[in-house]
C-alpha cells in the first residue's frame, strides 16, 4: 500500500515503529502486506490517498525495472512530479449526473486507477528518501499538538496521554512545546479554555455551569480563576470584554 498525503501531514503508526511517521505533502511512503498500521491526523483539513497495488504487479513491475521494492523499512520518500499527476488525475476521475456510470467512464476511471498503481511502483524504485529538517518537523509536531489540544479541551487530558499521542517522552515534549510557543502545555490548555468559554458566553441562555462544563472544567469557581488569571472580567457578567491588566 502506498500512502500520500494530499492537505495537511499525515500521521502514520506502523507496528515495526516505534514511533509515528509524519508525512508530509508531496511525499509518500509504501506500507508492506500484512503489516498493521493506522493513521490519522491531528488537524481537520488532513487528507490522503491510499492506493492499493497488487503484489503481482508490483513483482512484475520489480522484474521490468530489474529493481527490488524496498518496503522493509519504513522512509518517507519524495513524491514525483508524475505521481503527483496521477494522484490528481485518479482523485479527479468522477462520473458527472445522475443514473449508472457509462462504459466511457468506467473505462477512464480504471486507466487512470491502473496509471496511479504503476506511479506508485515506479516512485517506489525510483525516489529519492527524504532527509528530515529539523526544524520544519518540530513546527509541524507542535501544530499538531496545539490541534489536538484544541479537540480535547472538554476531556481530562494528561500529559502521559499527550506524550503517548505523539510518541515523545513527557520531557522531550514538555521541552519542545514550550520552546515554541513560550509556555507549558497546562497553561496553553488554560488559556483556550477561557477563549473558548468567553466566547460560548457571549451566546444567549449560556450559563456559567455549561461554558465551564464544555470546556472540561467541573467547577464554575475555578473558570471564574482563570478568567481572573488571564485578564477577563467575571465569567457571570461577561459580555466579551477582556479587561486589561497591568
Amino acid at each position: 500500500m502506498f500512502l500520500l498525503p494530499r492537505t495537511g501531514q499525515l500521521v502514520l503508526n506502523v507496528e515495526s515503529n516505534v514511533a509515528p511517521v509524519r508525512v508530509a505533502p508531496k511525499s509518500f511512503v509504501v506500507v508492506p502486506p500484512e503489516r498493521m498500521h493506522d493513521t490519522r491526523g491531528y488537524r481537520p483539513e488532513q487528507a490522503h490517498v491510499a492506493v492499493y497495488v497488487a503484489s503481482d504487479f508490483v513483482t512484475f513491475c520489480e522484474r521490468k525495472a530489474r529493481r527490488k521494492l524496498s518496503c522493509a523499512r519504513i522512509s518517507i520518500w519524495s513524491a514525483p512530479l508524475l505521481l503527483l499527476d496521477a494522484v490528481r488525475v485518479a482523485t479527479g476521475t468522477a462520473r458527472s449526473g445522475e443514473g449508472p456510470p457509462s462504459e466511457l467512464w468506467a473505462l477512464r476511471a480504471d486507466l487512470a486507477a491502473r496509471t496511479l498503481a504503476a506511479s506508485c511502483v515506479e516512485a517506489g524504485l525510483t525516489a529519492a528518501a527524504l532527509t528530515p529538517n529539523r526544524a520544519d518537523a518540530r513546527a509541524e509536531i507542535v501544530r499538531d499538538i496545539c490541534a489536538f489540544l484544541d479537540e480535547t479541551l472538554d476531556q481530562p487530558i494528561p500529559l502521559e496521554r499527550v506524550a503517548y499521542e505523539f510518541g515523545l517522552s513527557q520531557r522531550s515534549l514538555t521541552r519542545v512545546f514550550r520552546e515554541a510557543t513560550g509556555e507549558s502545555i497546562v497553561d496553553y490548555q488554560s488559556r483556550r479554555r477561557v477563549e473558548i468559554a468567553a466566547t460560548l458566553l457571549t451566546s444567549p441562555g449560556m450559563t456559567v455551569l455549561a461554558a465551564a462544563a464544555a470546556v472540561g472544567l467541573e467547577s464554575p469557581s475555578y473558570l471564574a480563576r482563570l478568567f481572573r488569571k488571564y485578564g477577563y472580567g467575571p465569567p457571570k457578567g461577561y459580555k466579551g470584554d477582556a479587561v486589561t491588566t497591568s
